[in-house]
């Protein structure tokens, strides 16, 4: 542009002042005007103020030329962060009041640094009117405490947006992506902040991210685009879920409690789907994978009456079948996190589901994983009765397996493992009646190989993880059963 070469060279304040404003006068686009400036204060970084001075006598009586002025002015704050541009731009900032349009709406994130609040406040309100998610991202860090729910909102309301066009076959990955761009930003303020105001940007942002999640998990058989960013989601959605556990993990258990309550008003499918065996759409199912991942790493804070009412509900949606492989392993997660978290009650259902969904649906790893976690927590609860039961019905399943056949065999050996593995787990007064249980079953077991790798299991079981107030009892019992099996090699 020959108006870009005078402004950059011309030492002449009247020229310089009749070329600004014939090129604000003529130029439709901001962005260029935008980076005209930045060009010009970038080669005369000097003489710069001479054209700011220009820029506001052209533009100090013409209101429809003041967005031109204003991206060519920010052009020059950006490349020479000057105090007098500073002062040019947020007193025409202040007479333009936000307006401008798209383009200028994209000088505006370039500008946020150097405005004031009240100014931002403006940008944000037209940013908002015209629905422009990635400019509010942008703005996002630059808002106080007071502003940053309205971005919250408008970002919310975007995801909301985008959920339902997706439903309808109309979304795109790129606006789901976008509008997880703009939550991280709002997250921010969850990092250090602990106002309680802050619960509500909480809540919209981790239901933000929930409408826009089935980006993170769609397949080329979902839908016409595909990803391959997996279920980790990225590096935007990353950081925003980062702040979201860490905001909630500093909050006591009734504001955790009133948070959760929050995210279930929001999405009404989460009370819907655990009483329901309808298949709701993929958008909302990624929803409740969302909550299941982000509940796992909350339980702690929430109290056994919103556990129960409203997490183990959505749980057991999951957990009992193997309608989807992610939904599944979510579940089961989330339902060890709160066993994990104390919550004991739930302890003997859950060892009975995954017995039984053993060996179809799960392994003798996640089995003994699952079952010891609810034998502790049983144990850590003082309930020795709940957890003798649960120690029978596992018992129960090893002896349906009696009898010759290599597949009976190796179901038989998996489940003695795993009773093997209750030594660390159980009560201390139950201990003797785990260690007669294993003995009785070890002695009957007609295949010498399992016996061996039964005692293998249980000193791997003592060594590893049983407490030190076992270990000597334990480690006696070993030898011994070791012994035994031994001589009738």
């Amino acid at each position: 542009m020959n108006a870009g070469r005078v402004l950059a060279t011309s030492t002449s304040y009247n020229v310089v002042s009749e070329v600004t404003r014939d090129t604000v006068m003529r130029t439709r686009d901001m962005l260029e005007l935008f980076e005209l400036g930045r060009i010009v204060g970038t080669e005369r970084r000097n003489g710069s103020t001479e054209m700011l001075g220009a820029v506001v006598r052209a533009c100090s009586d013409e209101q429809e030329h003041l967005a031109g002025a204003l991206a060519l002015a920010g052009g020059v704050l950006v490349a020479t962060q000057n105090k007098q541009a500073q002062r040019v731009c947020n007193d025409l900032v202040r007479r333009q009041n936000g307006s401008g349009g798209s383009s200028m709406l994209r000088v505006w994130t370039e500008l946020a640094p150097f405005m004031k609040l009240p100014n931002i406040n403006a940008v944000v309100a037209e940013a908002e009117r015209m629905c422009d998610v990635s400019v509010l991202g942008k703005l996002a860090p630059y808002v106080n405490k007071q502003s940053v729910e309205r971005v919250a909102c408008a970002v919310h309301a975007a995801a909301v947006d985008v959920l339902l066009r997706m439903e309808m076959g109309v979304s795109s990955l790129d606006d789901a992506h976008s509008v997880v761009h703009a939550a991280a930003s709002v997250a921010q303020h969850l990092v250090d902040g602990t106002d309680r105001g802050l619960d509500r940007v909480w809540t919209l942002v981790a239901d933000t991210l929930a409408c826009t999640h089935w980006a993170s998990v769609c397949t080329s058989t979902d839908f016409v685009q595909t990803v391959d960013v997996g279920r980790a989601g990225t590096e935007d959605y990353r950081r925003a879920c980062t702040a979201l556990v860490s905001y909630a993990q500093r909050q006591s258990n009734e504001r955790a409690d009133a948070m959760v309550h929050s995210v279930f008003a929001l999405q009404p499918c989460l009370r819907f789907l655990p009483r329901s065996s309808v298949r709701v759409g993929r958008g909302r199912e990624g929803a409740v994978l969302f909550y299941m991942d982000l509940l796992e790493h909350v339980t702690g804070q929430l109290t056994a009456r919103t556990v129960n009412a409203l997490v183990m509900p959505m749980a057991a949606r999951y957990v009992e079948r193997v309608v989807d492989r992610d939904w599944f392993e979510s579940a089961h997660a989330l339902v060890l996190s709160v066993l994990d978290a104390g919550h004991a009650e739930v302890a003997p259902w859950y060892a009975r589901v995954v017995l039984a969904l053993y060996p179809q649906s799960i392994n003798m790893d996640l089995l003994g994983i699952s079952f010891t976690a609810a034998v502790r927590a049983l144990a850590h609860n003082g309930s020795s009765g709940l957890a003798r039961n649960c120690v029978d019905l596992l018992i129960a399943r090893i002896d349906e397996y009696a009898g010759n056949g290599v597949e009976r065999g190796e179901r038989r050996r998996e489940l003695l493992c795993v009773l093997a593995s209750q030594v660390a787990s159980v009560p201390l007064e139950l201990l003797s009646f785990a260690m007669t249980s294993i003995d009785e079953r070890v002695d009957a077991e007609p295949l010498w190989a399992t016996r061996r790798n039964v005692v293998s299991h249980v000193q791997d079981t003592v060594l590893e993880s049983a407490e030190l107030a076992r270990r000597p009892a334990l480690a006696s019992w070993v030898w011994r059963m070791r012994a035994r099996v031994d001589a009738r090699l």
